[in-house]
């Protein structure tokens, strides 16, 4: 009985993925049908009260917060694991992953050009001035970083592919992904659209302070920094960020599919990066919990 008591009370890595997961299969339904039909695209606000709303919230406040305790709990979620794990599945997502953070630096720097072709010289704000209030130099800084992050990206591939690489001296490099998910908030609070479309945006906020924490700890178990103090935060920040990928980016890759792309917010529609990075974490985090020891 004691046996199968401590079982239950500290599940298995892989089985808080799973019911990750499962929670998905209720919660992703919700977001498709508020995007869908309660969302008003031309402000982003609900455009009418609705059961839904305050059930998927509290649903998601709960699984996050049930998947961060548990990980914080688990033993085996606070040991630090072999990240070098081949695994080819993965070392293609880390490939995919990469081009599409590439794709969005691509997008990110269009739109700081398209934005200085805007620029009045005869403003009373300098250019520069001009393209800070506007965002366009935190869009510029996550082009670059975002450029980084999928170098990170690809020489993570390296191990995923079971080639000899020392990681370990780009560990300066490894924080790339940190700084390109920091540009990417900085944005969409510079933006005066981020203000004015809490309802729609909220999720995207909370995903992306996930996505910053969970890329902080990859970066210090690859750099080897602290690993044994940031192992559990790969699971306890990791799985609710893949969580809040899914429920952005598929919502709006159903409207692209479904042919009403008109119904997306302006500037913030569907991220190909975003969706890679809910397939690319949940399958790192099942490589490392099913890896070796290391410490």
């Amino acid at each position: 009985m004691k046996k199968i008591k401590g079982s239950l009370s500290k599940p298995e890595p892989t089985s808080i993925i799973a019911a990750a997961a499962i929670s998905l299969c209720v919660l992703l339904p919700l977001r498709v049908y508020q995007v869908t039909a309660l969302i008003d695209p031309e402000t982003g606000f609900f455009k009418e009260s609705n059961f839904t709303i305050p059930l998927f919230y509290i649903l998601c406040a709960v699984v996050v917060a049930a998947v961060a305790a548990l990980s914080f709990l688990n033993d085996k979620a606070n040991r630090t694991r072999d990240i070098k794990n081949k695994s080819v599945p993965l070392g293609i997502l880390s490939v995919l992953t990469a081009l599409t953070i590439i794709f969005d630096s691509i997008n990110q720097l269009a739109g700081f050009f398209r934005i200085n072709a805007e620029y009045n010289p005869f403003s009373e704000l300098s250019q520069v001035q001009y393209l800070s209030k506007s965002g366009a130099m935190m869009m510029l800084a996550q082009s670059v970083f975002g450029i980084f992050a999928a170098f990170v990206f690809c020489i993570y591939t390296f191990f995923c592919f079971g080639k000899k690489a020392k990681f370990r001296g780009f560990s300066v490099l490894s924080v790339a992904p940190v700084v390109w998910a920091i540009c990417r908030i900085i944005v969409r609070f510079v933006r005066k659209i981020s203000f004015v479309n809490v309802s729609d945006l909220l999720l995207e906020l909370f995903m992306l302070v996930f996505l910053i924490m969970f890329l902080l700890s990859f970066a210090q178990v690859v750099a080897k920094v602290t690993p044994e103090i940031t192992a559990w935060r790969l699971y306890g920040c990791g799985i609710p960020a893949a969580m809040l990928c899914f429920l952005v980016a598929v919502p709006r890759l159903f409207l692209i599919a479904i042919g009403h792309s008109d119904s997306l917010v302006a500037d913030y529609g569907f991220a190909p990066c975003d969706l890679m990075l809910a397939l690319f974490i949940p399958v790192f985090l099942y490589n490392t919990a099913t890896a070796k020891k290391t410490n």
